[in-house]
Parts: C-alpha cells; sequence; structure tokens
C-alpha cells in the first residue's frame, strides 16, 4: 500500500510538471535594456530550469498595445513603461497586477536621460536648459508616462513647462533616426539608446533624470488577470526565474563577471553590435532583490490625477503584489555581492 501511495505522489508530480510545461508563458518584452532581466532569465536557462515554457513577444512600444493583450488573455506576463492608460485599464476592473521591478532611476544607474541634437550644441543653439524652448521633443507617450513626469522637472528647473516644448510621439528605436533626420531636436531616451546617439555623433545627454526625479519607478512587470488566478505556482516560478536574470544583469554590468558573453546574449534581443555603444551605456536600476518602489508610483499617480489622465488615484495595495517576489526571496535569498567586490 505504502509503494502505491508513492507511486501515485510521482505520478502526479510528472502529470503537473508535464502540464506546467505545456502552458505556454507569453510574455511582451520591448528590446530595450531593462529588459534585460527577462533576456538574461531566457538565455541563462533560468526559465527553462523551472520547467517554463515561454515566448518572448516582441514590443516596439510597451504601452497600450501590451496592455490591451494583457487584459485580453493574449499575453500573460508584460514589462514596460508605467502609464495612465495602464491605470485606466485597471480602474476600469482589468485586474493586472504589479509584480517586479523593471527599471528605476538609481544612483549610478541613472539610464534615462534627456540628449540634444550634437549640431544645435556645436551650433551655440542650445547653451543652457532654458535653451529647450520652442524644441520639438521626442516621447513615448504624451498622455500620461513616467518619462513625461520627468520632463516637467526637467523644464521646471529652468523656469519652462511642458507646453514650452512641442512633443512628438514615438518608440525608443525611432528616436535616435529622428534625431539623425532633424525631425526633433531633443528626446527623452534611455539606455542603450543614450550611448549609441552620443556614440554615433547624433546627440549629447545635458541631463541625468536621476538629478531630478531620483528613485523613480519607471517600468515594472506586469501579470495578466488570467495568469495570476490559474497559475499561481508557474507564476512564482517567473518571478525567480526573472530575479535570478537581474542579478545576472547586475553581476555583469556592476561587477563585470561575463560582462562580454552577457552582450552577445543581450544583442540578440536588442539590436545593437557597436562595442562601443555597450561600454559607454549606465547601467540599469532594477532591484536585485525584484521589489517595486510604490511610493514613487503614488506619488505619479498624483500627478496622473492633477493633469486630468486618470479620474482618481487607486489603492495600490490592491494593484502592487509583491507576494511573488517574497516567495522568490524566501527561496533563493537576498542578493548578495560577489566575493571581494
Amino acid at each position: 500500500m505504502r509503494n502505491l501511495l508513492i507511486l501515485s505522489f510521482f505520478v502526479l508530480a510528472n502529470i503537473q510538471a508535464f502540464a506546467e510545461k505545456n502552458i505556454k508563458i507569453r510574455i511582451g518584452a520591448s528590446p530595450v535594456l531593462s529588459t534585460a532581466g527577462i533576456f538574461l532569465a531566457h538565455e541563462n536557462g533560468h526559465f527553462l530550469n523551472e520547467g517554463l515554457n515561454v515566448e518572448i513577444v516582441p514590443f516596439r512600444r510597451s504601452g497600450a498595445p501590451m496592455t490591451l493583450l494583457l487584459a485580453n488573455g493574449e499575453l500573460e506576463v508584460g514589462g514596460g513603461n508605467l502609464s495612465s492608460g495602464l491605470w485606466n485599464a485597471i480602474a476600469q476592473g482589468q485586474k493586472i497586477k504589479l509584480v517586479a521591478d523593471k527599471g528605476h532611476i538609481s544612483k549610478g544607474h541613472s539610464y534615462i536621460s534627456l540628449i540634444v541634437r550634437k549640431d544645435l550644441i556645436d551650433s551655440g543653439k542650445f547653451k543652457t536648459l532654458k535653451d529647450l524652448k520652442g524644441f520639438r521633443m521626442g516621447l513615448t507617450a504624451l498622455n500620461g508616462v513616467s518619462q513625461q513626469i520627468a520632463a516637467e522637472r526637467v523644464l521646471n528647473s529652468a523656469g519652462l513647462k511642458l507646453s514650452d516644448v512641442s512633443f512628438q510621439k514615438m518608440s525608443y528605436g525611432e528616436m535616435n533616426v529622428a534625431l539623425a533626420k532633424k525631425l526633433i531636436d531633443a528626446t527623452i531616451q534611455l539606455e542603450p539608446f543614450v550611448a549609441k546617439a552620443e556614440v554615433d555623433g547624433i546627440a549629447k545627454v545635458v541631463a541625468t533624470l536621476y538629478d531630478y526625479y531620483p528613485d523613480q519607478q519607471s517600468a515594472a512587470i506586469f501579470f495578466a488577470p488570467h495568469f495570476t488566478k490559474n497559475n499561481q505556482e508557474l507564476a512564482k516560478k517567473f518571478i525567480k526565474a526573472y530575479i535570478l536574470g537581474v542579478r545576472d544583469y547586475e553581476n555583469a554590468f556592476i561587477y563585470k563577471i561575463k560582462k562580454d558573453e552577457t552582450i552577445k546574449k543581450l544583442m540578440k534581443h536588442i539590436q545593437i553590435e557597436d562595442k562601443k555603444v555597450w561600454e559607454k551605456t549606465v547601467p540599469i536600476g532594477l532591484n536585485t532583490n525584484g521589489y517595486i518602489n510604490s511610493d514613487s508610483l503614488l506619488n505619479d499617480l498624483k500627478w496622473y490625477k492633477k493633469q486630468g489622465y486618470i479620474d482618481s488615484v487607486p489603492d495600490l495595495k490592491n494593484i502592487v503584489d509583491d507576494s511573488y517576489v517574497k516567495a522568490a526571496i524566501k527561496e533563493i535569498g537576498n542578493f548578495k555581492k560577489p566575493n571581494g567586490k
């Protein structure tokens, strides 16, 4: 009887493992460096080690299109900017959860910058931030996005308002092309495209956003309603694998462990091959323990409300779910610096 029970246990365990491997986890991901945790979890086998069957679905922009697919059950996981569109979808009843950090601005990790065309700087047309008045500036969204708030802080520091510049909506990948063609004068850009703009001689950094909005939570990992409802164990395994991917990034770019190897893996997903760009790139702020900065989210939500982009400030306790991060940390422990570093 005892042997039969043991056999039954193993059969059930194998059935569960088979079922989990056959549930495809579709991940919406933009080809930017803040997606490094997802890319490296995939490339370094962390998803595979957890028995997860993942598909990375590329997005040029991570805003409304990704939110719609999460809400419609066409993606299980998303990762991208925090925008008013996301908050409005949640306000309308979509139970999308924010479960882990995917990019924040911290000291030494100010990976988002304001860059201005080099020819405008060289000609003297741009000397100080006050000269931004009347400029055409690129932005990923025009009706409420985290970088819009940071842009306002930069402009305010020079006595300017958002209305003093002309914002044009475009993806991060399109921004450098627009600068090169002189279709815009400046843009809020993120790495590695900031470094590429400088290496290519297109633009120069004139302000790093850490100096104006330190510790801003600019991006997050999202779970779709059907994923959290039906696949709790898979969701926990996903975040564990993701955090291990984030730690791989931190070890490579901060502590120089397997950096060249890591860059080659990231090149498969981010189409930049110039090594000079990768060497110049400012590291992304990624929480190696996964947690989201809810205080920053609350500040941004108040701004969206003031601007009329959302009707009310939601209770983040119903939206930010750190239980998956806590489960992962319980298993793998807090991040520790490599020996001797």
